[in-house]
C-alpha cells in the first residue's frame, strides 16, 4: 500500500489469511488519515522494541541506586536504606525490569518476609512503595504496585513502660553529677538523644528554661560524610524532622539544676557544649549508656532505654492535660499520627476525669435521688 507522502509501506510481517492482511490494511489507512502525524508500521515496530529493551534495562537495583544518590537523605537514612536494599529487597527485585514488579510479585515477597522482624519488614515495604512511587511519577510504570494495606506499620510487640516521677529520681540520683541534666532532659522536655548531645550554651536560657531545638548528632562516626563533626566524625544536622526544630521548655523545678550545671560541667563559650565528652568535643553515646544501665538498674527499670525516657516525657504531658497538637509541638514530630503510641497513656488522666465528673454528678440534687435508689 501506498502512503500519504507516496512512499510504499510494507507490513511488519507476513499473515497467515488473507482477512488478517485485510483488515491491518484497513486499520493503517484510518492511520493515513491524519498524513502529519503518521508513522509506519516498521517503525513504530523499532520504536516499541528500543522501549521494550530500555525498560529491560532499567531494572530495580539499579533504579533504587538512582533513586537514593538523587535525593537530599541524611548519611543515616542511606546507610538504612543500603542495608534494606542489600539484605530484603535486592534478592527478590534487584535483576527484575521495574515494569514486571507486579501486584502478586509484592504480596509474594511480603509473605515470604520473617514474622520475627515486623519493624524491619514494616522499613523494607515503605522504602519499596517510595521507589516504586518514584517510579511511577517517572513514568517509568503505569501504576505503584505495591498496595498492601497495614503492611507500612509494625506492631510494637514489646511497648516501653512509661516510668513515673518517684522512679525517675532514683534514676537522676544514681547518675554520675554531670548526666544528672541529661537525664532530665529527655525524661521532662522530651528531647532525643541526639538532639541532647548537640545542645550548646547558646540554645540554652537559663532564666525562663527555654531550650532551642535546631541540630542532632548522629550515633554512629561517619568522617567522610558532608556535616561530619571535625573532631568526632559524626554528623552534625538538622533534627529528625522538619518539626523537630522547635522551642521546648524545662519544667520550673529542674532551673536550679539547669544553672548548676552550666557552671559546673558546660564547656566554656557561647559555641560550648552542654555535655562534652572527655577526649573529643561531642560525649559518646556509649560513654552515656555505661552509666544509664547502672542508673536504671538501680531503679528496677532495666528495661527503660533512653528513648523510653522520651516515651515517659510525652505520656507525663499527654496526664497533664496537652494536646494532641501540643505533644506534637513538644516532640518535634512530623505529624500527629506519630502520636498515637502515646495514647495509651492517657487512660489514667481519662480515668482521672472520670472520677471528677463523678463527683460532680454525686453532688447533683437531680442525680441523687436516682441513684440512692440503686
Amino acid at each position: 500500500m501506498t502512503a500519504p507522502n507516496g512512499a510504499v509501506i510494507k507490513a511488519p510481517s507476513t499473515f497467515r489469511a488473507k482477512i488478517d492482511a485485510e483488515e491491518w490494511v484497513k486499520a493503517e489507512r484510518a492511520l493515513m488519515e491524519d498524513p502529519s502525524s503518521y508513522v509506519t508500521a516498521q517503525a513504530r515496530l523499532d520504536a516499541a522494541k528500543e522501549q521494550a529493551r530500555r525498560d529491560a534495562a532499567n531494572t530495580f537495583a539499579l533504579y533504587a541506586d538512582r533513586y537514593l544518590t538523587s535525593r537530599d537523605l541524611r548519611p543515616k537514612t542511606i546507610r538504612e536504606y543500603r542495608g534494606l536494599l542489600d539484605r530484603v529487597l535486592l534478592p527478590t527485585f534487584g535483576d527484575v525490569p521495574l515494569k514486571q514488579i507486579t501486584r502478586d510479585a509484592v504480596r509474594t515477597w511480603h509473605a515470604a518476609l520473617p514474622t520475627e522482624t515486623p519493624a524491619a519488614n514494616a522499613a523494607a515495604y515503605r522504602f519499596l512503595r517510595s521507589v516504586m512511587g518514584a517510579a511511577e511519577d517517572d513514568e517509568l510504570i503505569d501504576r505503584n504496585p505495591v498496595r498492601i494495606q497495614k503492611a507500612s506499620t509494625a506492631r510494637v510487640r514489646n511497648p516501653q513502660r512509661p516510668s513515673p516521677v518517684d522512679e525517675m529520681a532514683t534514676i537522676v540520683d544514681n547518675m554520675p553529677e554531670r548526666l544528672r541534666l541529661f537525664i532530665v532532659l529527655a525524661a521532662f522536655a522530651g528531647m532525643r538523644e541526639g538532639e541532647i548531645f548537640e545542645l550548646r550554651r547558646s540554645d540554652i536560657e537559663p532564666t525562663s528554661g527555654s531550650i532551642s531545638v535546631t541540630r542532632k548528632i548522629e550515633k554512629d562516626a561517619d568522617p567522610k560524610a558532608d556535616g561530619a563533626c571535625a573532631e568526632c566524625g559524626r554528623v552534625i544536622g538538622p533534627p529528625k524532622t522538619e518539626k523537630g526544630i522547635r522551642v521546648v521548655h524545662l519544667p520550673p523545678t529542674f532551673l536550679p539544676l539547669l544553672r548548676a550545671h552550666l557552671l559546673a560541667h558546660t564547656a566554656p563559650g557561647s559555641n560550648g557544649l552542654l555535655f562534652p565528652g572527655e577526649r573529643k568535643d561531642h560525649m559518646s553515646a556509649r560513654y552515656l549508656l555505661d552509666r544509664y544501665k547502672v542508673a536504671r538498674e538501680a531503679a528496677g527499670r532495666p528495661d527503660l532505654t533512653i528513648h523510653g525516657l522520651r516515651h515517659s516525657a510525652l505520656t507525663l504531658a499527654g496526664q497533664h492535660g496537652a494536646t494532641a497538637a501540643e505533644l506534637q509541638a513538644r516532640a518535634g514530630h512530623a505529624s500527629q499520627a506519630a502520636m498515637a503510641i502515646y495514647q495509651h497513656a492517657t487512660v489514667d488522666r481519662d480515668r482521672q476525669l472520670a472520677e471528677r465528673i463523678g463527683d460532680t454528678v454525686a453532688t447533683s440534687s437531680a442525680w441523687l435521688q436516682m441513684l440512692s435508689d440503686r
